[in-house]
């Protein structure tokens, strides 16, 4: 089928990948404009931009895809998909295609609907998310489901290895969908709007730690929140970011308590507490908590604060 293609990080990449390799036509692929920038300064390219320049794609980048509908029409897709793209598409441009466009969404719809399906499923403690395939509609993320699959949830999954596992197992859904669906022989089911949950687009100061809650929950925020923004906190009125962490179930003093042992760094939780594995203090590289310790003197007493 000839295809446009619409996503942006690293998430949509093995999604594109299968298309090519199902030997589908990419007419096109449509990313988020540049805007991270590397330690020079530089525009980099995103994840989804790198892999079609490498393949030879077309690789189109508007402010607001829906204000160009003209160019995508003159593509001619008998479908679009789009994974992670980052922009609402307007009434006109689902209009284009043939047979519509197929979103690759993070979740099992009509829970988590919106922009951070992964880390909203690992802040909530789930133990299964998974992936669903939907038509596009107006609405955010309301369209018919095709297909889903259950994806299992790891005590030690981050944000990071989740999306790889999600983003493998959309990929191989839709290759598997998208024939029959074309050929008329899966019937579209709408979504339970009673059931629907959504899930806000995540800040920097989403990360903030609050010690008076319960370990496990505080851990689910240290693993959603990594690779970013990265969970943090504050140690003498500096920010402390928190790359890793383990759940421990013993209660070891007032909440935000640091205990420093031969075993490692432990802070106090409302509920339990967590050894930290790997932190960093600004202006520092990422290290081991027992390379911390070494190298940065904590006074009997101290407590990690949110200020």
């Amino acid at each position: 089928m000839r295809i446009v293609f619409m996503g942006t990080p690293q998430f949509a990449v093995p999604v594109l990948d299968a298309l090519v390799c199902a030997g589908h036509e990419i007419a096109a692929v449509v990313s988020q404009p540049d805007r991270e920038k590397d330690k020079k300064g530089n525009l980099m390219h995103s994840p989804v931009k790198e892999y079609a320049l490498g393949k030879g794609f077309d690789c189109l980048q508007f402010d607001k895809v829906s204000l160009n509908v003209d160019a995508i029409a003159e593509l001619a897709p008998e479908v679009m998909v789009t994974a992670a793209y980052g922009q609402i598409l307007s009434k006109e441009l689902l209009a284009v295609p043939k047979y519509g466009v197929l979103n690759v969404h993070a979740s099992l719809l009509p829970k988590y609907r919106g922009s951070s399906p992964v880390q909203s499923a690992i802040l909530c403690g789930e133990t299964e998310t998974g992936v669903t395939i939907m038509k596009t509609d107006v609405g955010m993320d309301t369209g018919d489901m095709l297909a889903s699959v259950k994806v299992g949830i790891d005590k030690s999954d981050t944000t990071d290895g989740l999306s790889a596992k999600l983003s493998r197992a959309g990929a191989k859904l839709l290759t598997e969908v998208l024939p029959d669906y074309v050929s008329g022989k899966i019937t579209a089911e709408r979504q339970n709007d009673s059931k629907a949950t959504y899930c806000k687009k995540i800040v920097k100061a989403d990360g903030l730690i609050d010690w008076t809650r319960p370990a496990h929950e505080i851990m689910c925020k240290i693993r959603a929140f990594n690779p970013w923004p990265i969970a943090f906190s504050y140690l003498d009125g500096a920010m402390l970011k928190i790359y890793s962490a383990e759940e421990r179930a013993d209660d070891i003093g007032e909440a935000g308590g640091i205990f420093v042992r031969d075993d490692g760094l432990f802070i106090a939780c409302g509920k339990g507490s967590v050894r930290l594995t790997s932190v960093q203090l600004p202006g520092k590289k990422v290290l081991r908590a027992d390379e911390f310790v070494r190298g940065k003197k904590i006074a009997e007493g101290s407590v990690l604060k949110n200020v």
